[in-house]
């Protein structure tokens, strides 16, 4: 049997939008970990890499942001 799932709105499953919103988080964290990684990264840093980062970083807070809250 499936577990029932709180719905929102017009078809929107919050069990759906739990894991997106843990994926996100996820990555938002490799991507920061390694971004801080390269800036203390000796006598080389990649400039374009950190850029790279950030823009990865943003997006996918801006898709979090976009989710409907949680309840």
């Amino acid at each position: 049997m499936s577990k029932h799932r709180q719905t929102v709105g017009v078809g929107v499953n919050l069990g759906h939008t739990e894991a997106l919103r843990d994926q996100l988080v996820a990555e938002i964290t490799e991507y920061e970990r390694q971004q801080a990684s390269l800036k203390l990264n000796g006598n080389h840093v990649n400039f374009s890499m950190i850029q790279t980062y950030k823009e990865l970083i943003h997006a996918r807070r801006e898709m979090l942001n976009k989710l409907p809250p949680r309840f």
